[in-house]
C-alpha cells in the first residue's frame, strides 16, 4: 500500500468513525454534525448562492494580500541575503515586528483604514510576508560560493546573478515560504472576518454559531479545511513546475 492509499485510507476510517459516533448519539447533533449533514447542508448553501458569496469575499481578500506579500517578501527577502549591508539595517526592524500577532495589529489596521477591504487585505498581508522573506533569505544565503564564483567567471552582470544565481536557487524554499504562508492567510482572514465583516466565510461561521446553526458552523469549517487543501495541492505543483530540479528526500 503506497503512501497516497494511505492517505485516502485513513480520511475514510476518520469520517466513518464520525458518521457512526453521531448516528450512534455518542454525542449530540447540537455541538457535531455528521459528515452528511454537512454535505447536504453545503448543497444547500450552494443551492442558495450563500457559499459561494462567503468563499469568493473571503478568497478575495486574501489573494490579493496574499499576492502582495509575495511580491514584497520576495524582493527584501533576496536583497537582504544578497547584500549584508542591506541585511545589518533592515534584519533588526524585521525581528522586531515578526514575534507581533497579526490578530494584536488588526485594531490598528481598522484604525488606520477602517472596517472595509484595505484592513482585511493589509492583515493578510503582514501574516504572509514574514514566513516568505524568511524562506528566501535562507534560500539565497544557501547559494554555494562556487555557484557565484562560477558566474562571475562567466560573466554575469548584477541583475543576472539576482534573477538567475539568487532567485533560482532561492525557488524551492521561497515556495515553501509560499505554502506556509498560505495557511497562514487563512487563519488570520477568518479571524479578521469574526471581528469586522459582513461577508466571508469568517462571518459565516459566527453567524452559525451566534444563531446556534451548528451544521452551518461546520459547513463553513469544512470549506476552509478544502481550500486550504486545494491551495496547498496547487502550490506543491507549482513548485514542481518551476523547480524541476527539485526532489524530496525519500523517507525511510
Amino acid at each position: 500500500m503506497n503512501s497516497k492509499v494511505r492517505g485516502v485510507v485513513s480520511i475514510i476510517l476518520f469520517l466513518a468513525i464520525w458518521e457512526a459516533a453521531v448516528r450512534l448519539q455518542l454525542v449530540q447533533t447540537f455541538v457535531l454534525s455528521s459528515p452528511t449533514m454537512i454535505i447536504k447542508d453545503m448543497g444547500y448553501l450552494l443551492s442558495t448562492g450563500e457559499l459561494q458569496k462567503n468563499v469568493s469575499a473571503s478568497m478575495t481578500r486574501i489573494l490579493i494580500g496574499y499576492s502582495l506579500a509575495m511580491l514584497l517578501g520576495v524582493s527584501v527577502g533576496i536583497v537582504m541575503g544578497w547584500f549584508r549591508v542591506i541585511d545589518d539595517f533592515v534584519d533588526p526592524i524585521i525581528e522586531m515586528f515578526r514575534p507581533v500577532s497579526p490578530l494584536a495589529i488588526l485594531p490598528l489596521a481598522i484604525l488606520w483604514l477602517g472596517i472595509g477591504e484595505q484592513s482585511k487585505i493589509f492583515i493578510v498581508a503582514y501574516a504572509c510576508i514574514f514566513p516568505i522573506m524568511l524562506n528566501t533569505y535562507a534560500g539565497v544565503r544557501s547559494v554555494p560560493r562556487s555557484t557565484v564564483e562560477a558566474a562571475k567567471i562567466l560573466g554575469a552582470q548584477p541583475d543576472e546573478m539576482l534573477r538567475k544565481v539568487a532567485l533560482h536557487h532561492s525557488l524551492p524554499l521561497i515556495m515553501t515560504g509560499a505554502r506556509i504562508s498560505f495557511a497562514v492567510a487563512l487563519i488570520v482572514i477568518i479571524a479578521a472576518e469574526m471581528v469586522a465583516a459582513d461577508s466571508g466565510l469568517g462571518y459565516m461561521i459566527l453567524t452559525a454559531q451566534q444563531t446556534f446553526h451548528t451544521t452551518d458552523l461546520f459547513a463553513g469549517i469544512v470549506t476552509i479545511a478544502l481550500i486550504g487543501f486545494v491551495g496547498d495541492r496547487l502550490l506543491r505543483l507549482m513548485r514542481s513546475w518551476l523547480c524541476p530540479w527539485y526532489v524530496e528526500t525519500e523517507q525511510r
